[in-house]
Order: C-alpha cells, then sequence, then structure tokens
C-alpha cells in the first residue's frame, strides 16, 4: 500500500467560482465609480490621470455629454458640451475649443495651450513651459500668454542650487578645515 494523502480544498470549486465573480463584480463597480466621479468632476486631474485605461478611447462614433472623459492620442480629454450626433463629434486632438485637456501628472511643466475661455483658463500657481522657458501662473483664470501678463518666470528655490556644493563639501563638515 502506498501512503498517498489526497488533498481537499477547504473550498469547493464552485465556491471558489463565486469568489472570483464577486471579485471581479466588485472592480468592474469600482471602475464604473471612478469614472463617474471623474466625469462629474469629484476627483482632481492627477488622480484622474493616473488610470487613463478606464476611459473609452475617442472615435468617430463617440456620443456623450458635458463632463464625459475620453482619451485621444495618449491624453485624456473632457468634453465641454453634449455631443448626439456626429456633426458634433470633433477629434480633441484637433480641437481644443470644444475639449479640455486633462493634465499629465509626471509633467510638472507642460507645454502651453492658449486657453480658449474660461473653461481650461489656468489656475493662479499653474506651472507651463513656453518659448523654452518655465513659467508660473502670478493670476487666477489666466488665458495670457506666458511673458506676456499674468506669469512669472519659474525660477530654482535657492536650496536646490545651493545643495550641489553641500554634497561636495559633506555634511556637517565646518569650511576651511
Amino acid at each position: 500500500m502506498s501512503n498517498v494523502q489526497y488533498l481537499t480544498p477547504k473550498r469547493s470549486v464552485g465556491e471558489l467560482n463565486r469568489a472570483a465573480r464577486r471579485s471581479s463584480s466588485a472592480q468592474a463597480v469600482a471602475e464604473i465609480m471612478f469614472v463617474k466621479m471623474a466625469q462629474e468632476q469629484q476627483l482632481d486631474e492627477t488622480t484622474i490621470s493616473e488610470y487613463p485605461d478606464l476611459f473609452t478611447p475617442w472615435d468617430e462614433n463617440w456620443r456623450g455629454k458635458a463632463g464625459d472623459i475620453v482619451q485621444d492620442e495618449g491624453q485624456l480629454y473632457r468634453s465641454i458640451h453634449d455631443v448626439k450626433d456626429a456633426g458634433q463629434n470633433t477629434k480633441p486632438s484637433a480641437t481644443p475649443s470644444m475639449w479640455t485637456r486633462i493634465g499629465n501628472p509626471l509633467e510638472e511643466f507642460p507645454e502651453w495651450i492658449q486657453p480658449i475661455g474660461a473653461h481650461d483658463a489656468y489656475d493662479q500657481g499653474a506651472k507651463v513651459a513656453h518659448n523654452g522657458k518655465r513659467w508660473v501662473s502670478s493670476v487666477a483664470s489666466n488665458v495670457w500668454e506666458p511673458g506676456v501678463y499674468g506669469w512669472e518666470e519659474y525660477q530654482e528655490p535657492k536650496a536646490a542650487q545651493e545643495a550641489p556644493q553641500e554634497a561636495q563639501d559633506g555634511p556637517g563638515e565646518p569650511e576651511g578645515e
């Protein structure tokens, strides 16, 4: 006789399948709620941008309402109007007057884009890159081009500029010894 032991799971295959379906359903519901909260502007752009794959890719058949978010050419865009027919459906990257681009959290200074109106104006403190320089908005609802009005050229903080010198001297060592 052999000493073969048969292992039986503590839960049946049916129970395991039900648990897997519940988990999958919970994930689907969480994704739907995330998209709904994003479209109702209950989430900030940084959070929204962390999960771009949850949003529908834009195509010529897309229909939706103001606030809906789509993917286009690697970016996320929020529709500023209802789209009920083909004549209203425009490519987000080609028509910024109909869409608001949602920022990329990995870009501290995204390229400046001319705002069309209040829906895409820059907030005070917003950071952009323009004409080879980095800028910070000094006014709220900023629609002006950097360098013209409402922007200050970004300066690195002094502590960041001095850090390389401290690293060379060594931490805590008095100079001149």
